[in-house]
Protein backbone atom coordinates (compact mmCIF):
# COMPACT_ATOMS: atom_id res chain seq x y z
CA UNK A 1 0.00 0.00 0.00
CA UNK A 2 1.11 3.27 -1.12
CA UNK A 3 1.85 6.37 2.11
CA UNK A 4 -0.42 8.63 0.22
CA UNK A 5 -2.81 5.84 0.43
CA UNK A 6 -3.26 4.67 4.27
CA UNK A 7 -3.00 8.66 4.81
CA UNK A 8 -6.61 8.79 2.66
CA UNK A 9 -7.67 5.78 4.78
CA UNK A 10 -6.37 7.04 8.21
CA UNK A 11 -8.70 10.66 7.06
CA UNK A 12 -11.30 8.54 6.15
CA UNK A 13 -11.32 6.30 9.03
CA UNK A 14 -11.17 9.75 11.75
CA UNK A 15 -13.83 11.42 10.03
CA UNK A 16 -15.99 8.23 10.15
CA UNK A 17 -15.75 8.54 13.66
CA UNK A 18 -16.31 12.10 14.16
CA UNK A 19 -19.59 12.04 12.45
CA UNK A 20 -20.80 8.98 14.45
CA UNK A 21 -19.93 11.03 17.06
CA UNK A 22 -22.26 13.72 17.15
CA UNK A 23 -24.67 11.96 14.85
CA UNK A 24 -28.51 11.81 16.28
CA UNK A 25 -27.59 15.55 17.71
CA UNK A 26 -30.26 18.04 16.66
CA UNK A 27 -29.29 21.34 14.08
CA UNK A 28 -30.22 22.94 17.77
CA UNK A 29 -27.96 21.28 20.10
CA UNK A 30 -25.39 21.66 16.91
CA UNK A 31 -25.60 25.38 16.93
CA UNK A 32 -26.24 25.76 20.87
CA UNK A 33 -23.43 27.08 23.42
CA UNK A 34 -23.22 23.53 25.06
CA UNK A 35 -21.75 24.67 28.20
CA UNK A 36 -21.17 28.84 29.00
CA UNK A 37 -18.36 30.02 27.07
CA UNK A 38 -17.74 27.10 24.69
CA UNK A 39 -17.99 26.87 20.71
CA UNK A 40 -20.81 25.37 19.66
CA UNK A 41 -20.35 21.88 18.42
CA UNK A 42 -21.09 22.98 14.71
CA UNK A 43 -18.27 25.50 15.12
CA UNK A 44 -16.01 22.89 15.96
CA UNK A 45 -17.50 21.10 13.01
CA UNK A 46 -17.10 23.82 10.59
CA UNK A 47 -13.45 24.59 12.19
CA UNK A 48 -12.82 20.62 10.99
CA UNK A 49 -13.72 21.56 7.44
CA UNK A 50 -11.69 25.07 7.37
CA UNK A 51 -8.33 23.71 8.60
CA UNK A 52 -8.93 21.20 5.34
CA UNK A 53 -9.13 24.12 3.34
CA UNK A 54 -5.75 26.09 4.81
CA UNK A 55 -3.37 23.24 4.96
CA UNK A 56 -4.61 21.92 1.37
CA UNK A 57 -3.31 25.74 0.57
CA UNK A 58 0.13 24.90 2.09
CA UNK A 59 0.32 21.88 0.71
CA UNK A 60 -0.64 22.88 -3.13
CA UNK A 61 0.27 26.60 -3.18
CA UNK A 62 -3.27 27.44 -4.07
CA UNK A 63 -5.85 29.76 -3.47
CA UNK A 64 -8.60 28.81 -0.42
CA UNK A 65 -11.43 28.00 -2.69
CA UNK A 66 -13.26 31.36 -1.52
CA UNK A 67 -16.93 29.49 -1.79
CA UNK A 68 -16.37 26.37 0.42
CA UNK A 69 -14.30 29.19 2.83
CA UNK A 70 -17.72 30.92 2.86
CA UNK A 71 -19.66 28.05 3.38
CA UNK A 72 -17.19 26.58 6.35
CA UNK A 73 -17.30 29.99 8.45
CA UNK A 74 -13.66 30.12 7.81
CA UNK A 75 -11.84 33.03 10.14
CA UNK A 76 -15.22 34.42 11.29
CA UNK A 77 -16.48 31.71 14.26
CA UNK A 78 -14.04 29.24 15.63
CA UNK A 79 -10.74 30.75 17.48
CA UNK A 80 -11.50 34.17 15.17
CA UNK A 81 -10.85 36.49 18.30
CA UNK A 82 -12.22 40.04 17.67
CA UNK A 83 -13.06 39.06 14.19
CA UNK A 84 -15.84 36.89 14.89
CA UNK A 85 -18.66 37.09 12.66
CA UNK A 86 -20.71 33.58 13.59
CA UNK A 87 -24.12 32.72 11.61
CA UNK A 88 -26.76 34.45 13.49
CA UNK A 89 -29.31 31.63 12.55
CA UNK A 90 -29.25 27.92 13.05
CA UNK A 91 -27.81 25.82 10.27
CA UNK A 92 -28.76 22.57 8.98
CA UNK A 93 -27.76 19.66 9.78
CA UNK A 94 -26.79 18.28 6.71
CA UNK A 95 -24.63 21.84 5.74
CA UNK A 96 -22.22 20.84 8.13
CA UNK A 97 -21.63 17.74 6.92
CA UNK A 98 -21.79 18.62 3.28
CA UNK A 99 -19.32 21.29 3.46
CA UNK A 100 -17.11 18.83 5.69
CA UNK A 101 -17.26 16.48 2.89
CA UNK A 102 -17.04 19.41 0.49
CA UNK A 103 -13.54 20.28 1.71
CA UNK A 104 -11.96 16.77 2.55
CA UNK A 105 -12.92 15.94 -0.81
CA UNK A 106 -10.95 18.48 -2.11
CA UNK A 107 -8.07 17.29 0.07
CA UNK A 108 -8.27 13.99 -1.00
CA UNK A 109 -8.52 15.25 -4.55
CA UNK A 110 -5.21 16.44 -3.72
CA UNK A 111 -3.36 13.39 -2.09
CA UNK A 112 -4.48 11.42 -5.34
CA UNK A 113 -2.70 13.45 -7.17
CA UNK A 114 0.81 13.25 -5.40
CA UNK A 115 3.21 10.25 -5.28
CA UNK A 116 4.25 9.18 -1.78
CA UNK A 117 7.90 11.55 -2.96
CA UNK A 118 6.05 14.39 -2.75
CA UNK A 119 4.99 13.64 1.18
CA UNK A 120 8.56 14.43 1.97
CA UNK A 121 8.98 17.35 -0.23
CA UNK A 122 9.19 20.94 1.41
CA UNK A 123 6.38 23.86 1.92
CA UNK A 124 6.26 27.17 3.46
CA UNK A 125 3.58 28.84 5.14
CA UNK A 126 4.54 32.69 4.63
CA UNK A 127 2.02 35.15 6.08
CA UNK A 128 3.10 39.49 7.38
CA UNK A 129 3.68 39.78 10.83
CA UNK A 130 3.93 43.56 11.96
CA UNK A 131 5.16 44.65 8.51
CA UNK A 132 7.73 41.57 8.39
CA UNK A 133 7.59 38.64 6.01
CA UNK A 134 7.22 35.38 8.00
CA UNK A 135 8.13 32.23 6.35
CA UNK A 136 7.92 28.31 8.28
CA UNK A 137 8.93 25.12 6.27
CA UNK A 138 6.47 21.63 6.53
CA UNK A 139 6.24 18.56 4.80
CA UNK A 140 2.94 17.12 2.50
CA UNK A 141 3.20 14.01 5.40
CA UNK A 142 3.35 16.29 8.38
CA UNK A 143 0.49 18.39 7.83
CA UNK A 144 -1.35 15.71 6.88
CA UNK A 145 -0.54 13.87 10.32
CA UNK A 146 -1.56 17.28 11.85
CA UNK A 147 -4.88 17.14 10.24
CA UNK A 148 -5.36 13.42 11.54
CA UNK A 149 -3.80 14.72 14.93
CA UNK A 150 -6.12 17.65 15.50
CA UNK A 151 -9.47 16.11 13.82
CA UNK A 152 -8.55 13.10 16.76
CA UNK A 153 -8.00 16.34 19.10
CA UNK A 154 -10.78 18.01 18.83
CA UNK A 155 -13.20 15.62 18.56
CA UNK A 156 -12.72 14.74 21.96
CA UNK A 157 -13.16 18.00 22.88
CA UNK A 158 -16.56 17.70 20.83
CA UNK A 159 -17.33 14.92 22.26
CA UNK A 160 -16.63 16.21 25.90
CA UNK A 161 -18.84 19.24 25.72
CA UNK A 162 -21.52 16.89 23.99
CA UNK A 163 -21.54 14.69 27.41
CA UNK A 164 -21.03 18.19 30.10
CA UNK A 165 -24.13 19.80 27.99
CA UNK A 166 -26.21 16.43 28.55
CA UNK A 167 -27.23 16.54 24.97
CA UNK A 168 -29.57 13.69 24.18
CA UNK A 169 -28.94 12.09 20.65
CA UNK A 170 -32.77 11.38 18.92
CA UNK A 171 -33.75 8.18 19.50
CA UNK A 172 -31.85 8.34 23.52
CA UNK A 173 -33.92 8.00 26.29
CA UNK A 174 -33.97 11.13 28.45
Amino acid sequence: MKNTELIKYMLDDIRKVTLKGVSGLTKEQLFAEPIPGEAQIGAYLMHLAEVDLFWLSIMDGKEIDAELKKRAYADVWFDSGENANPPENIIETDEYIQTMAACRLKLTEYIDSISDEVLDSKVYMRWQHNGEEKSKEFTPKWILYHLIEHEAHTRGQMFMLIRKAGFKKKGENN
